[in-house]
């Protein structure tokens, strides 16, 4: 029979990444009657030369959408798109300044890993928004290697069963974290100032953001732009997964793919100038990706293709916010100024700020460090700053620990007690300054040295400040905490005291370093103001519900706590020895300690800075 070859070209809609385009062409090339194809992710086609003798177009089209895209028609309406890409845009934006005026981006966007392991959890957060994107991805290739496996064990046990696609989940989390560590190590032989961490926060955030944006298919053009492997590499890699039955060596094989949010974490994991912390920051990114993945097979069987994509658009947005987050952060950490609507920029900004005092030759300043925000203040260009900054007990954290101010390449570490910081400004102009992370931002303003600088008022200073509560913490008697050993044979402590109309009873509690403390309120008050408790130390404001309250602590200093309109205070002491301390002297400390009112802007930042 005579070949009657034909070509068409098709558009192809739902391709998000580079192995979208693989996929299909691996589809394809495996019908019988297709000569040749090549798919482009980049202009969203499909080209394929085919036999009409031995198969339809409408064939082709069947098995592009079994596979799990769709083929669109030749004319699409331009102006739905347009309409559906400005909505996307606007809930973007929406929720970008939404999350980021509430502090919950403080949550979602880690900082430098090599510094802290405030971020460590975050990026697990991330594996956990983009492994929809994974699930689009490699779900068919998961499905692909467990359930041939599984079908082939006949009367394997229910843990034999889900042996192959655990092996496929090791070893794309063992592929991760070995690429996380070659990167982290590359980044070790370079040394990252903090502009140049800001720069690359820069590229990983505009790879992010291309990558939830191309997620969502609201502008094409996006495409040429996302980075991506060598066809011939990835042709190779695809070429050995296919030959190999080993579900792990699959999985190793798939973690080397190019993939949007892989690519914006080995950027993340370079800057981090650290292979272990290259590392620990991919193994966790990619541990977050395997629940969906795990559980893929059964999901599968459950979620609807409808419902799969509305989870998966829901994901873009939150994947392209997130890029924007650490793009605003690389601007910041670069140096550039951008205009900040940050609820983390000193509320003190809206005027002069803490204005410089003239003294013996130089401008004294002297602010307030707060968890969640930083001064603003305003100086005279010509003459040396030495700005005293107060940083109470409690008010150091995570966040704010480490300050940088790319105007005068000041990067500054706050320890409790007096800081001082000393430049001089040479021109005027307003200079942003932020945290080390980007995410904590103000201004310093320097005006022209004959200017005359408003003092600051009683009024914003208590705004920043705490200020005394005038209130007495009841020192007659106290709660000692009990040692008690767990049926796990762990020991801790376990201390109860009760909250009535009249305050805490006993307001203090005594307990001893190194040993979990499990702190029992009851609470038997009828006041509203009652079902809260404030912890300064831990710019913690919690809920107390009615009844008793569970809290576990782990303290290594003394510290005080209060109800929620600071009417009745407590004291938590720390003593070396709970059977061998001197009690009237602990009671005599209690009775002179001064209670304070702490603002507002203390706890805004609580859930991530403990």
């Amino acid at each position: 029979m005579a070949s009657d070859i034909r070509h068409i070209s098709l558009q192809i809609g739902g391709m998000t990444c580079i192995s979208c385009q693989q996929r299909i062409e691996n589809a394809l090339q495996k019908t019988k009657g297709i000569r040749k194809v090549k798919v482009s992710y980049s202009t969203g086609t499909a080209d394929v030369d085919f036999d009409t003798q031995q198969i339809s177009e409408s064939k082709i089209k069947n098995v592009i959408e079994e596979t799990g895209y769709s083929v669109l028609k030749e004319h699409t309406d331009n102006a739905q798109d347009k309409n559906r890409a400005v909505g996307f845009l606007i809930i973007i934006a929406a929720l970008y300044v939404l999350l980021e005026q509430s502090g919950v981006l403080n949550l979602l966007v880690p900082g430098q890993l090599a510094e802290t392991n405030m971020g460590y959890g975050m990026l697990f957060v991330i594996g956990l928004i983009t492994s929809v994107h994974c699930v689009a991805m490699c779900g068919g290739i998961n499905l692909s290697q467990c359930i041939a496996q599984s079908q082939s064990g006949g009367e394997e046990s229910r843990f034999a069963a889900l042996r192959p696609t655990f092996l496929y989940n090791l070893g794309r989390v063992v592929s991760y974290t070995i690429v996380g560590f070659i990167v982290g190590g590359l980044g070790s032989v370079i040394t990252f100032s903090t502009t140049a961490q800001g720069a690359l926060k820069l590229i990983a955030g505009i790879f992010m953001m291309i990558m939830g944006i191309n997620m969502l298919g609201i502008f094409p053009g996006l495409r040429r732009l996302t980075p991506r492997m060598p066809r011939i590499f990835s042709r190779r890699i695809n070429t050995e997964k296919a030959k190999s039955n080993g579900p792990l060596i699959v999985g190793l094989l798939n973690g080397l793919m190019p993939c949007g949010p892989l690519q914006s974490m080995q950027i993340y994991a370079l800057s981090t100038g650290s292979p272990f912390a290259g590392a620990l920051s991919m193994f966790l990114f990619s541990l977050g990706t395997v629940p969906l993945m795990f559980g893929i097979g059964a999901l599968s069987s459950v979620l609807s293709k409808k419902f799969t994509h509305k989870v998966m658009t829901v994901g873009a947005v939150l994947v392209t916010v997130l890029g924007l987050s650490m793009l605003s952060q690389g601007f910041t950490l670069s140096g550039i100024s951008i205009p900040s609507i940050s609820a983390n920029a000193s509320k003190t900004s809206e005027s002069t700020g803490d204005a410089a005092k003239i003294a013996d030759g130089e401008q004294i300043v002297n602010s307030t460090l707060q968890p969640g925000g930083y001064p603003a203040i305003t100086v005279r260009a010509g003459i040396p700053v030495k700005w005293v900054i107060d940083a109470p007990k409690g008010s150091v954290n995570g966040c704010n620990n480490a300050i940088y101010i790319p105007e005068y390449d000041i990067e500054y570490k706050f320890k409790t007690g007096e800081n001082i910081i000393e430049f001089t400004p040479d021109k005027t102009g307003q200079y942003n300054y932020s945290c080390w992370m980007g995410m904590i931002r103000s201004t310093i303003t320097v005006v022209d040295p004959g200017t005359e600088i408003t003092e600051p008022s009683d009024n914003n200073t208590s705004d920043s400040a705490p200020q005394p509560a005038n209130v007495q913490i009841p020192s007659d008697n106290l709660a000692i905490s009990e040692m008690v050993t767990k049926e796990d044979k762990t020991s801790v402590q376990q201390v109860k005291i009760t909250l009535t109309d009249e305050g805490f009873s006993p307001a203090i509690v005594v307990v001893q370093p190194g040993v979990p403390v499990e702190w029992v309120i009851d609470n038997q008050s009828e006041k509203d103001e009652n079902t809260t408790m404030i912890v300064p130390v831990y710019n913690l404001k919690g809920v107390l519900q009615k009844g008793e309250n569970s809290l576990g602590l782990n303290p290594t200093e003394d510290f005080d706590f209060s109800n929620g309109d600071n009417t009745a205070y407590g004291y938590v002491k720390v003593v070396d020895d709970i059977n061998n301390f001197d009690e009237e002297a602990v009671k005599k400390e209690v009775s002179e300690f001064e209670t304070l009112i702490y603002p507002p802007s203390w706890f805004q930042t609580a859930s991530c800075c403990q």
